[in-house]
């Protein structure tokens, strides 16, 4: 078993010896006992949209059983109670509404889906003290306090699609060094959000869009947004599309003979991409990602031989990056709170997070009471004789202009 950062890990052995004598019941703390911390992991856990919430879900279950193998948190184990969002805001406001009714948890992490997220945010997190980590990347107006989307105990732990937008464009400006950039998006606010990301970035290098294409989040034919930005003659193409139309994208940009180099957003999670498609299809080909590195690179391959040890059968894809952050960072957050643990405590000790490096994540995350995108850049990677790779180390920045990528060290 792989161990965690050692900031994940100071203080276990303090905690330990706290842990000789049973603290009384925290006093108005919603899912605390004398014995266990539960905590709700609500996601997309079967159906079509699966593959985002079960890594995510197992994600926190290794660093839960982590710590609790370490002694737990001044005596009381960390418990998940898993819940079925099915990537709806419907169900997932059914299942937030019903946890925070209970007082059954004192967190809930999850809500991969945007969708989800913002519904849960806007509805029930202001009916409960309770904090929610959503592992979405929400948009540019989801944590935003300018445009109403800060909510006191509502974090996101990925990076905002238009932070994505940024950080895909810092890396091809310095690393590609295109005169003519593309976009294309999807029609609804996650290629809206990401385009006014990419937009932004460019203008502080002085360039601007050549074109500008979108497609449906499930179209399967992109023909003819293909050859319009063949016609603009761009260098690289950043897209903001979800796993099929990127698969379908990259396929007719082959067919059609357009050979600009395509970027894509961290949204392309399954690798099933890289065995559907000719290798000529890749050859031009780089991905964003939250994690810090492939899953079968130096970075990531330990930890994901234990995650696979633990949870055989579960297919793994990057998102559970987030999962094991969220995890971390709300196992730190519990540490600083102690025994005398409430939602409200937990909250505020959340919101002072501060550039924590965490086995998983690309980025550092900081949360603040005016700041809940935890999220920072995007980890670039590449297709090289069908073989996933990182393009470099570290992530690149989507918030500002950088030159290169940043380094979390341990």
């Amino acid at each position: 078993m792989i161990d965690l950062p050692r900031g994940v890990l100071l203080g276990l052995a303090a905690v330990a010896v706290g842990s000789i004598s049973t603290p009384a019941r925290a006093q108005n703390a919603p899912g605390v006992t004398d014995t266990t911390i539960r905590i709700a992991v609500a996601d997309a856990l079967s159906g079509a949209y699966s593959q985002y919430g079960v890594p995510s879900l197992n994600g926190v279950k290794y660093v839960f059983d982590k710590v609790n193998q370490a002694g737990g948190l001044f005596g009381r184990k960390l418990e998940v109670v898993s819940e079925d969002d099915g990537c709806s805001p419907k169900q997932a406001v059914g299942v937030a509404t019903k946890l925070a009714s209970e007082k059954s948890v004192l967190a809930v992490l999850g809500l991969t889906c945007s969708s989800a997220a913002v519904a849960v945010r806007d509805t029930i997190a202001p009916t409960t003290p309770i904090p929610f980590i959503s592992f979405s990347s929400g948009g540019h107006t989801s944590s935003s306090a300018a445009l109403g989307g800060l909510k006191p105990n509502f974090y996101f732990i990925a990076t905002s699609v238009h932070a994505q937008g940024g950080a895909l464009v810092n890396f091809a400006v310095n690393q590609l060094k295109p005169t003519r950039v593309a976009f294309i998006g999807q029609t609804d606010v996650y290629g809206k959000e990401g385009r006014q990301g990419v937009e932004a970035m460019l203008a502080s290098y002085g360039l601007k869009l050549v074109a500008d294409e979108t497609m449906e989040p499930r179209g399967t034919d992109a023909s003819a947004q293909v050859l319009k930005l063949k016609a603009a003659n761009p260098d690289v193409v950043i897209a903001f599309l979800y796993q099929v139309p990127a698969q379908t994208l990259l396929r007719q940009a082959d067919e059609l003979g357009f050979r600009a180099k395509i970027i894509t957003s961290a949204s392309v999670t399954d690798s099933s991409i890289y065995t559907s498609l000719q290798p000529s299809a890749l050859e031009n080909y780089y991905g964003g990602m939250l994690a810090r590195d492939v899953l079968t690179g130096p970075l990531m391959k330990p930890l994901m031989t234990s995650l696979q040890t633990q949870f055989p059968g579960v297919t793994f894809n990057p998102l559970v990056a987030s999962g094991i952050g969220a995890g971390e960072v709300i196992v730190a957050a519990l540490r600083r709170v102690g025994k005398d643990v409430t939602a409200e405590k937990l909250v505020a000790e959340l919101d002072r997070t501060r550039d924590m490096a965490t086995s998983a994540l690309s980025y550092p995350v900081t949360f603040t009471p005016d700041n809940h995108m935890g999220g920072r850049g995007l980890h670039i990677y590449e297709i090289r004789n069908g073989v996933e790779m990182s393009a470099m180390p570290g992530y690149w920045p989507g918030t500002e202009k950088a030159a290169g990528p940043a380094i979390v060290k341990d």
